[in-house]
């Protein structure tokens, strides 16, 4: 017998959260229209502390890496606007505190397109794990703030920096009045995350159907990109005969708003908007319509 023991113990609020609700298919979600697909796509707001190191850098401080990074915030942004105008989408954006506070002329033009935005940490290169529980608790409160003050609205959704998350997020985040949370790549419909006495809703997210994961850790082409979602819709739409899906299409300004990559992202929605079937939909209204179904 082995006698290997847990390097810590994990908090309650968060050790079942993955377990819930394995193995269940909510078959009582429906999309509005009879969709058979919920489509979402999430673009990355970021911003980054010099003084911490930054991924794919080599030193602290590391300006090629933070240069790399602002090209979304100054070039990137009005591409990424362009792209989901055309098709008249709303976007969800994963926003940085730090972005909000400095990029304030940003956050009104996601607001005046009527785009959702979710909490995103403060600096996106500052896990929610390298903080203590006070603090991530300020944060948290912290992060909420700066958002609704820029955006004009509180944000009910969240998404961590790098995914990552302290034993005591989903208990901070639930005290919060977080609703719904993109951190569990788990599955391809939504469920519940029993927390702090209250529900909050998983929505489906992906590492895979995401620019920093195909132009990084695969190295595809931006042909390889745009097949690569095209694929994974065309599977989840034949999955969705069962029960409706969701799909996310995670985008970074600084990466899609390249000049040679943003035609991946144009050609993928030309793709999804020929077909029947989809609801164009933003974070908050996925984990609404689903929470709704529960009733």
């Amino acid at each position: 017998m082995s006698d290997l023991k847990p390097r810590l113990s994990l908090h309650p609020e968060t050790s079942e959260a993955l377990k819930s609700s394995r193995g269940q298919v909510n078959t009582n979600w429906t999309l509005p229209n009879s969709a058979r697909v919920a489509v979402w796509v999430v673009v990355n707001i970021e911003d980054f502390d010099l003084h911490y190191p930054i991924d794919g850098g080599e030193s602290v401080p590391d300006y090629r890496e933070y240069a790399v990074r602002e090209y979304g915030n100054r070039a990137g942004m009005p591409r990424i606007f362009a792209e989901l105008d055309h098709f008249g989408i709303r976007g969800t954006g994963a926003v940085n505190a730090a972005f909000a506070r400095n990029f304030p002329h940003w956050m009104k033009e996601c607001a005046d397109r009527g785009w959702d935005m979710m909490g995103h940490g403060d600096y996106n290169n500052r896990k929610m794990h390298t903080y203590t529980p006070e603090e991530e608790r300020e944060i948290i409160k912290a992060v909420i703030s700066d958002v609704e003050q820029t955006w004009g609205q509180k944000p009910v959704g969240w998404l961590s920096p790098g995914l990552q998350q302290s034993e005591y997020t989903l208990g901070e985040l639930s005290r919060a009045g977080i609703g719904y949370l993109a951190d569990f790549v788990a599955d391809d419909r939504p469920f519940e995350i029993p927390v702090a006495g209250s529900q909050i809703i998983s929505v489906p997210y992906s590492m895979e159907i995401n620019d920093k994961g195909a132009y990084g850790r695969a190295a595809l082409s931006p042909e390889g990109f745009r097949d690569l979602i095209i694929s994974n819709f065309d599977e989840l739409y034949r999955d969705s005969a069962l029960s409706p899906t969701a799909m996310v299409i995670a985008v970074h300004p600084y990466m899609t708003g390249l000049p040679y990559r943003v035609k991946a992202l144009r050609g993928a929605l030309e793709y999804l908007w020929d077909h029947e079937g989809i609801w164009w939909a933003t974070g908050a209204e996925i984990a609404e319509r689903f929470r709704q179904s529960r009733l």
